[in-house]
């Protein structure tokens, strides 16, 4: 809710959901997760994927014009847990990240708020929001101004956003919601990594690179976005509980990036590095129309939800890594403040490519909600029909090569529960659900691959007593992907995809989760609040060409849980303290390099000071710590790409509402 994500103070949608059940935010490590969003659920491989007001805002893999939404302009994050294609189409059998922007409430109120913090952390903020005298139009303005630097040294930043958005009430029966935002990134923080040398395991010498050594130049670091968000949504009740909707939204978002990255140690203290360009632009164009109401037959009750939706998104991105000029770095003694060569061309580059993806997609959805006494049996079904047209250049070392596809994909999915109330506070369920997701790239013989296939089985039970603020549930699952890709039987293959000429892949991949989630929030006591919750997973590549055969998929922990508890002390002072836990994980598909577990502890202060302020303001400051015992942890996403987490980061914030 927009209340969590006040009080956790968080800046992306990653350090949201570091509690929430299910989720493993932030799987890259800490201190490059300020660029983009990545996080896993239910033990699937982790990608951008995110939905913005239940419409997909993320495309493609890969892409580095990924746009990012400030969690400050959202109303609140909800988690989908499980397969989610029968509503939303396309995404991964674990579940989506549905990202709900602040809209116009009606009524009047004004929030301002300053913090600082850790690395010289700087952010104003403001949340305003009225009507119009005689109630016709609502509007809501909120937007921020924020700097930092971060943990790594020479890197920095910055983000400035607005979302203003009208809301018209043409009649007492339909409203209009013009809605934009504009987000602007000008520095993007730490992007990179380094091996699992020197920070899994020690250097020759014996000792650990430092957690705040810089791997780049600050000569050749770049990174600038630019995201605009428009769109409209409106709603129209015909009465007896029957209202049709619709909402269109364009997402375009551009990006420039160099950088140097490591790819290798050389012992026994420097590491190699490549140069890294990049220029993306991102395009897509959405809309969403259903209708939804209530029909009685006989003791039964429907809720009928029947709908439909297209999308069509374009990715734009010349990428060139250069491999052979770059000297390199020695962590004892780093030398900044060379010159470099970007690789921005194909002359330039030991890789270059040059693709265009273009995708649409239709959808056919409905959903019939059956109420008959204690059982709601809920069914859905959707209809996609899709196409990628993707063509690509590239050139690898000098040599030349370019493909382009045509590849069209239709999917059926949907979702098949059932619920029973066993008294007013207690309810069993059990469900099944399907999911698909298109994948881009070409195989050895030049054809588009067909999508992802996956199913879902749970079973559940909850308990919410009606006399009580109280929520505990427990649910396990089994989850099965088929047409997994999976290396090429020669290895020697080249095929080119968005990031470049690669190895070749087929699709004859499988895959399998089962898992246990328990979960309990709610008011213990009048003063103290509890919200805990622990993931369990056996996760396995159960069917494969590589070395990952009958392993656990990489970057994957065995468990996580968490617990918050919350206590007032009196009207005016709120404390909280919580503990957040990551299981082991492998860096490498043959499961030979463990990242050990890690344990962190969080904790955060508040006092209302609103009683000595005249009128009806309020007021209050509010110190945060995460890491608060500065752990040191490591993540590591790949064989290659290893960080240390975020270490201890205080913050202080002062807030205003009138």
């Amino acid at each position: 809710t927009e209340t969590q994500i006040n009080e956790s103070g968080a800046s992306t949608i990653g350090q949201a959901l570091v509690y929430s059940p299910g989720v493993f935010a932030n799987p890259s490590g800490g201190n490059d997760s300020t660029r983009y969003d990545f996080h896993s659920l239910r033990g699937q491989s982790y990608n951008g994927a995110l939905l913005l007001d239940g419409m997909r805002a993320t495309f493609g893999v890969g892409n580095l014009s990924l746009p990012q939404f400030d969690p400050f302009n959202l109303e609140r994050i909800e988690v989908i847990r499980g397969p989610s294609s029968g509503l939303y189409g396309q995404g991964l059998p674990g579940g989506i990240v549905n990202a709900v922007t602040k809209r116009p409430t009606g009524e009047a109120h004004r929030e301002l708020s300053v913090s600082l913090g850790s690395y010289d952390r700087r952010e104003v903020a403001f949340d305003l929001g009225d009507s119009s005298g005689n109630g016709m139009i609502d509007f809501r303005l909120a937007g921020l101004v924020r700097s930092a630097d971060n943990a790594i040294d020479h890197v920095s930043e910055e983000r400035r956003a607005i979302a203003p958005t009208l809301r018209w009430h043409l009649s007492d029966r339909t409203t209009l919601t013009v809605f934009s935002s504009y987000q602007e990134d000008p520095e993007g923080g730490y992007y990179n990594a380094l091996p699992p040398d020197g920070v899994l395991t020690a250097l020759p010498d014996g000792r650990f690179i430092p957690r705040d050594f810089y791997v780049g130049d600050p000569n050749f670091d770049r990174f600038e976005r630019q995201q605009i968000v428009l769109g409209y949504s409106i709603n129209h009740e015909f009465g007896n509980g029957w209202q049709l909707r619709q909402e269109l939204r364009s997402i375009d978002s551009q990006a420039d990036v160099q950088a140097l990255t490591t790819t290798a140690l050389v012992p026994p203290s420097e590491l190699a590095r490549s140069a890294l360009f990049g220029d993306s632009h991102t395009d897509a164009l959405l809309v969403d129309t259903a209708i939804n109401g209530v029909v009685a037959t006989g003791s039964a009750t429907h809720r009928l939800l029947l709908g439909f939706d297209y999308m069509k998104s374009t990715i734009d991105q010349q990428l060139g890594l250069d491999l052979l000029s770059v000297p390199p770095i020695d962590i004892w003694n780093p030398a900044y403040g060379g010159a470099f060569v970007s690789p921005d061309s194909p002359t330039t580059a030991s890789i270059w490519s040059d693709t265009l993806d273009e995708a649409t997609q239709l959808g056919v959805y409905a959903q019939d909600q059956i109420v008959l006494n204690r059982v709601i049996l809920t069914l859905n079904a959707r209809y996609d029909s899709a196409e990628t047209d993707s063509a690509r250049t590239s050139a690898l070392f000098g040599g030349d090569t370019s493909g382009a596809s045509d590849h069209p994909d239709d999917a059926f999915s949907g979702r098949a529960a059932l619920l029973y109330q066993f008294d007013e506070d207690f309810v069993g369920y059990a469900s099944y659900a399907s999911a698909f997701l298109p994948q881009t790239g070409l195989d050895a013989q030049g054809d588009g691959f067909v999508p992802l296939e996956a199913g879902q089985w749970e079973l559940g039970v909850k308990y919410a007593p009606a006399d009580r603020s109280l929520w505990v549930s427990a649910a396990v699952f089994d989850i099965s992907q088929k047409n997994v890709l999976t290396p090429y039987p020669n290895p020697d293959s080249v095929c080119i995809g968005l990031a470049g000429p690669g190895p070749c892949r087929v699709q004859t991949g499988e895959q399998r989760t089962r898992g246990l989630e328990l979960e309990a929030k709610g008011q213990l006591t009048e003063n103290t609040y509890l919200h805990t919750s622990v993931t369990v997973l056996d996760a396995e590549i159960t069917q494969s060409n590589g070395p990952d055969l009958e392993q656990r998929p990489v970057n994957i922990p065995d468990t996580t849980a968490s617990i918050w508890l919350g206590h007032t002390l009196n009207t005016a002072v709120n404390v909280g303290l919580g503990a957040r836990h990551v299981g082991d994980l492998y860096a490498d598909p043959a499961n030979t390099i463990k990242v050990p577990s890690h344990s962190l502890i969080d904790a955060a202060v508040s006092y209302d000071f609103s009683r000595h302020i005249p009128g009806d303001a309020k007021a209050a400051v509010t110190l945060r710590a995460t890491n608060l015992g500065d752990r040191r942890f490591v993540s590591c996403s790949a064989l290659t790409y290893c960080n240390y987490g975020e270490g201890r980061k205080l913050s202080a914030e002062l807030s205003f509402a009138w």
